[in-house]
């Protein structure tokens, strides 16, 4: 399923599926079976969406401890991002928030969702395939403080006030009230233009390029840059305020759409709903747990729902589970069940649990997303 979003590129997710080129966004692929946009399955079963089929066989499709643990649902969401500009300021509710959050509405509302679209959680990790620019996490407050200081406005100064509290709470939302005006922003976009590149005040000045007079801006410059080389990934658990800036990547996902932003968006920013998820104290980004074996380098977080499996020139063995494999480059070979499949790049298949161990060998990259794999 592909979604045009604004802020997709027009060029690399077509290239890499060998889709036609129309000149519009195509911002990501998604493989899974997400309510809103389920993966069709060609199988025994007939065509049928990914989520249709895994509800026909639960067991078959997840193992029975998984169907166990998380019902007839596919846990994990694969998806292809290709980002030309930032995607929202945002954060992602605990499981119990979610729980709660979306019970409260659906009584509330009478069933219509509000903020709170499913009863789940959304930790995610994003593997980069091209150079990225993430930004995850408050950075420390004494470096902010100095880049405020580099601003120089009436606006700056009174979000430097509000800092001094040492709360980043407080920054937040007056930034989102009404300091970061007009003019503290255009004074953002110059000190940004005199910064080194990749620096903070540069890439909150490069991002207001894209969202004019969105005082998102400032709260952009309060967190972590974090710059991912191709191979090289970042985690974004609960509570983790977070914006994709740039680049093309692999993201992997618990199955869910829940999000709250903080700006450099046209959609619905909800400050006092933000503020009472996010973490905002200073904390460096997470790196997902980086295990190599032969061909194959696997990336767990804490989160059980999924893990990613990165196959290069080379076979490697994936246990038992629902697994999703995609080529991105080259050729696939996928040895499951007594079959075989040849997959091409842009491909992706489906491998259910009661296919048993599948050997993936590679001729470029695949990725597979699976369950995090049981401690040894």
């Amino acid at each position: 399923m592909l979604r045009d979003y604004a802020w997709g590129t027009t060029r690399d997710i077509p290239e890499l599926l060998g889709l036609p080129f129309t000149g519009q966004p195509v911002a990501e692929a998604w493989w899974g079976a997400h309510d809103s946009a389920p993966s069709h399955a060609d199988s025994d079963h007939g065509d049928l969406t990914l989520d249709a089929l895994i509800a026909e066989d639960p067991a078959q499709c997840l193992g029975q401890e998984s169907a166990d643990r998380w019902g007839a649902r596919l846990p994990f969401l694969l998806k292809l991002l290709a980002i030309h500009k930032p995607l929202s300021i945002q954060v992602h509710p605990t499981l119990e928030q979610a729980r709660e959050g979306f019970a409260a509405e659906q009584r509330g509302t009478g069933g219509a969702p509000h903020q709170f679209l499913d009863p789940f959680h959304k930790p995610e990790m994003v593997y980069a395939l091209t150079p990225m620019t993430v930004l995850a996490g408050v950075r420390p407050l004494e470096a902010l403080s100095a880049d405020l200081a580099l601003v120089r406005t009436p606006g700056s100064a009174a979000l430097a006030d509000a800092l001094a509290s040492g709360n980043l709470d407080d920054y937040i939302t007056a930034a989102l009230a009404g300091a970061a005006d007009e003019r503290t922003l255009a004074a953002l976009a110059r000190a940004g233009a005199d910064a080194r590149e990749g620096s903070n005040l540069a890439v909150a000045a490069s991002a207001l390029e894209h969202f004019p007079g969105d005082p998102g801006a400032m709260v952009a410059l309060a967190l972590n840059v974090v710059h991912l080389a191709p191979g090289e990934a970042v985690y974004t658990g609960a509570g983790v305020l977070h914006s994709y800036q740039s680049g093309l990547g692999i993201e992997v996902m618990a199955n869910s759409d829940n999000v709250v932003r903080a700006g450099l968006t046209p959609k619905r920013v909800d400050v006092p709903l933000l503020l009472r998820l996010a973490h905002t104290e200073p904390c460096p980004a997470a790196h997902p747990e980086v295990t190599h074996a032969g061909a194959a380098v696997t990336l767990t977080t804490e989160a059980e729902e999924f893990a990613l499996t990165v196959v290069t020139d080379g076979a490697a063995e994936v246990p038992p589970g629902p697994r999703i494999v995609l080529v991105v480059q080259g050729s696939a070979l996928i040895d499951a069940g007594g079959e075989t499949l040849e997959l091409p790049r842009g491909q992706a298949v489906f491998v259910p649990h009661g296919r048993g161990s599948a050997r993936v060998a590679v001729a470029g990259t695949a990725v597979v997303a699976h369950l995090r794999p049981a401690p040894v």
